[in-house]
């Protein structure tokens, strides 16, 4: 079953390329400071650098439809807390969580008139429990997990659900760049000791998609890490 409209927050990132080359949709609206740059020809799909600076141009191609949105802003600076700076905090809480507020608050209002929405904020489970040097990414992304419910309890009245997707490990350039004993360690963690695939992923957005009764919850795609 093809999603209706599909949007996605941080798509120039290497895991949400790989969830638009695997699921099908109506519609597709990228937003991403650097996916900008390329052309794009196919009139089903829409690249903006910002949601709110466009919205009037997304409500006209997403009314009446049915909107499922992913949140995948992802921003760190690793560091020990001792060794952290304000800056460096700031900067992590406004690009994972205060901008995550805004544009969701802003997307609610179309999917009010739509009468349906499905919000999915992309978590990690590596940053919820936490980790030497990424004190503000896990600040956060536990942060990300209040305003999750805190949508749900509120929109849940306009079928609006609203949910955590906690990533474990995947095979993404960033992961791939950690040294191997480093990598050993960290999957050693989880009940599976292999990474992820783009598969799993994909059947979790559908299954949180057509799925009404599911709300104000977070889904753990991790292999059991612990």
């Amino acid at each position: 079953m093809d999603l209706d409209t599909v949007i996605i927050f941080g798509a120039g990132s290497f895991i949400a390329k790989q969830i638009i080359k695997k699921i099908k949709y109506n519609r597709l609206i990228c937003i991403s400071r650097s996916v900008k740059k390329f052309k794009n020809k196919n009139k089903k799909i829409k690249i903006f650098d910002s949601f709110i600076k466009n919205i009037e141009e997304i409500k006209k191609f997403t009314n009446n439809t049915r909107i499922t949105a992913l949140f995948l802003n992802n921003y760190t600076v690793d560091n020990l807390i001792l060794n952290k700076t304000k800056e460096e905090l700031r900067l992590e809480i406004e690009e994972n969580l205060l901008g995550v507020f805004e544009n969701s608050k802003e997307l609610c209002k179309i999917m009010i008139n739509n009468n349906f929405g499905r919000l999915i904020f992309f978590s990690s489970s590596r940053g919820l429990t936490s980790d030497i040097g990424i004190s503000g990414y896990s600040i956060s992304k536990n942060g990300l997990r209040g305003l999750m419910k805190s949508f749900s309890k509120e929109f849940a009245r306009y079928n609006i659900t609203s949910n955590c997707l906690s990533l474990g490990f995947f095979d993404s350039p960033l992961f791939l760049k950690i040294k191997p004993e480093l990598k050993k360690k960290l999957l050693s963690k989880c009940d599976i000791k292999l990474t992820g695939n783009i598969d799993s992923i994909k059947n979790s957005i559908y299954f949180i998609s057509q799925s009404k009764y599911l709300t104000g919850t977070t889904l753990y795609l991790d292999g059991g890490y612990n």
